[in-house]
C-alpha cells in the first residue's frame, strides 16, 4: 500500500482529489477493498491428486459510483476488475486493478492501483507487487513476500526500501476470508483477525472485525444507483432464480449465482494510527456467496463512499494438479 496521506493515518476528513492526501487514501484502500471480493476455503492439496477449489477461478467487473452524501466531490466512479486463477498446484493468482475517477469542481483526478498476488492454499506463503498511478503517472510501487513461521508472520519487503519486518502471528489475504466463510457456515456472527495484506508500513498492525450476518436470497434487492457518464453502479441482490434481476444486471450473472448459499458481510479495518474514538480507517460490507464471489459493495472510504456491484462475472476452469 501506498503511505503517504492515507487512511491509515486515522485522519477521516479531507482535501480536494488533487491534493496528495486524497490520492494516497484511495490507492490504499484498494487492496483492503480486493479482500473483500474474494473468499477461498482452505482444503488440503493431496500430491499426485486434483484437490476440489473452493473457489470458482474468475474474472469479474464491478462498476461503482459515488454514494449519496459524499463530502467534496461533484462526482466519482470506479472500476474493479480482477482474475483469480489456479493454474499452478497449490496455489492461487490475483490479477486486480482498480481504477476511479474524481471531479472536483473543474479539477478531475483518476487513480489507478494493479496488484498482481500470490497464495499457497496453505495460507502460508504470500507474495505481492501492486504498482499506484495518480493521473498516468507512477506514484509508487510496492512488492515484497511473507511467510507465517511458528507464532509469528515474516515480512520482507524489496520496495520501496527494503526491510525484513516480524509481526504477530497475521492471516493473509486469501486466508482471512476462508476464515470468513468458514465462520459463516458455523454459524458464527463476528469474527476479529490481525492481517497482513501487502502493506509496505506493517508495523501498523492491521486488524479487521467482520459481522456476518444472513443474506435474503429471495429479495430483488434495493435499486442500483444511477448511471453516471462512465459507469454503472449495480447494487443488486442475492436471489433466487425467480428473483427479478435489478435493472442493468445481466441475467446471466443472477443465474451464475442461482441457488448458492450467501452472507451479508460487514467489516471494519483498523490499525496503530486508528481514530482515538474507535474509528476504524476503512469500512466495507458486501454479499458473500459460497462459491467465493461477491455483490453488493458499499465501499467507505470516510470523506466518500462508493456503491455498486458486478457488471460482468465469467466463471473459469481450474487448472489440473498433478
Amino acid at each position: 500500500m501506498v503511505r503517504h496521506a492515507n487512511p491509515s493515518s486515522g485522519k477521516r476528513e479531507g482535501e480536494g482529489p488533487g491534493n496528495v492526501r486524497i490520492r494516497g487514501r484511495h490507492g490504499e484502500s484498494c487492496r483492503m477493498i480486493f479482500r473483500s471480493l474474494l473468499v477461498l476455503a482452505m482444503l488440503p492439496v493431496t500430491a499426485g491428486a486434483a484437490a476440489p477449489l473452493p473457489l470458482a477461478p474468475h474474472q469479474a467487473v464491478y462498476e461503482l459510483a459515488l454514494a449519496p452524501g459524499s463530502a467534496d466531490f461533484v462526482d466519482a466512479e470506479g472500476r474493479i476488475a480482477l482474475k483469480l486463477q489456479s493454474e499452478t498446484c497449490g496455489t492461487y493468482a490475483l490479477d486486480y486493478r482498480f481504477v476511479a475517477k474524481f471531479q472536483q469542481e473543474e479539477e478531475v483526478t483518476v487513480t489507478d492501483q494493479q496488484t498482481i498476488s500470490t497464495e499457497n492454499v496453505a495460507g502460508t506463503e504470500f507474495s505481492f507487487t501492486t504498482k499506484t498511478f495518480v493521473d498516468g503517472s507512477p506514484e509508487k510501487e510496492i512488492r515484497g513476500a511473507a511467510r507465517r513461521e511458528g507464532n509469528s508472520t515474516k515480512v520482507s519487503m524489496q520496495s520501496p526500501q527494503k526491510q525484513e519486518v516480524t509481526l504477530p502471528l497475521s492471516y493473509f489475504p486469501l486466508q482471512h476470508t476462508a476464515a470468513l466463510i468458514e465462520h459463516a457456515r458455523a454459524g458464527e456472527r463476528i469474527v476479529e483477525a490481525k492481517l497482513f495484506d501487502g502493506d509496505d508500513d506493517a508495523g501498523k498492525l492491521l486488524t479487521s472485525t467482520a459481522i456476518i450476518g444472513p443474506s435474503d436470497l429471495s429479495a430483488a434487492g434495493p435499486a442500483p444507483v444511477q448511471p453516471n457518464a462512465a459507469a454503472v453502479a449495480v447494487e443488486g441482490a442475492a436471489k433466487t432464480e425467480d428473483a427479478t434481476p435489478a435493472p442493468g444486471r445481466a441475467a446471466a450473472i443472477d443465474k451464475e449465482l442461482a441457488g448458492l448459499q450467501s452472507w451479508k458481510i460487514s467489516e471494519s479495518y483498523y490499525n496503530s494510527d486508528s481514530d482515538p474514538d474507535g474509528m476504524p480507517i476503512f469500512e466495507t460490507t458486501y454479499v458473500l456467496y459460497e462459491n467465493g464471489v461477491s455483490d453488493q459493495l458499499t465501499l467507505n472510504f470516510g470523506e466518500y463512499t462508493f456503491k455498486g456491484g458486478l457488471s460482468q462475472l465469467e466463471l473459469l476452469q481450474p487448472g489440473s494438479c498433478k
